[in-house]
C-alpha cells in the first residue's frame, strides 16, 4: 500500500514550489468562490490581457496546470470519480514535467525581474499549494476512495516533478 502521508504532505506541492521563484501572472488571490472550479474563475478574469513574454506565457501555463490538478483532485468524491481522475493526473504528470524542462530554453531572468515576479506571484503559488494540500489530505484520509490506481498516479506525479 502507498504511504498516504507522503503523498499528501510533501509530493504534490513540489510542482508549485519548484517553480516558485519564476511564477508571474495576474491571477486572483482573494475573493474567489471555493466551490467554483479554479479554471473557470481564472478564465473569466484572464480575458483582455496584454501579450506576454515567452517566460510569462510559460509561467501562466504552469499555473494553469496546477489549477487543473487541483480541480481534478477536487472532483474525486468516490471510487468511480477516483478512477476517472487517474488519466488526467497521468497526463498532468507528463505535462508538468515537460513544462518544467521548458524553462531551460528560456533566457535567465535578471535579478530585478525575478524579485518582482516573486513578490507578485508567490502569494498565488502559496494559495494553490494550500488548496492542493487540502485536496490531497482529503483524498488520503478517505484512503483514495478504494482506488489502487489513484495513489499510483499520484506517486507518478510526485516523482515526475522531483
Amino acid at each position: 500500500m502507498y504511504d498516504a502521508r507522503k503523498i499528501s504532505c510533501t509530493g504534490l506541492l513540489l510542482a508549485a514550489t519548484c517553480a516558485a521563484p519564476l511564477f508571474a501572472q495576474d491571477f486572483p488571490t482573494s475573493g474567489t468562490i471555493d466551490n467554483q472550479p479554479l479554471v473557470q474563475q481564472q478564465s473569466q478574469e484572464s480575458t483582455q490581457k496584454p501579450e506576454l513574454s515567452p517566460g510569462e506565457s510559460r509561467i501562466r501555463a504552469g499555473i494553469l496546470l496546477l489549477v487543473q490538478l487541483h480541480d481534478t483532485m477536487a472532483c474525486v468524491q468516490d471510487r468511480d470519480s477516483a478512477e476517472t481522475a487517474v488519466p488526467t493526473i497521468m497526463r498532468l504528470s507528463k505535462e508538468l514535467q515537460t513544462w518544467g524542462q521548458g524553462f531551460a530554453a528560456l533566457p535567465p531572468l535578471d535579478e530585478a525581474t525575478q524579485s518582482s515576479y516573486e513578490k507578485r506571484y508567490l502569494p498565488i503559488i502559496n494559495k494553490l499549494n494550500e488548496r492542493i494540500q487540502i485536496q490531497a489530505d482529503r483524498i488520503a484520509a478517505a484512503e483514495f476512495y478504494g482506488s489502487e490506481n489513484l495513489p499510483a498516479a499520484l506517486v507518478k506525479l510526485v516523482n515526475s516533478v522531483q
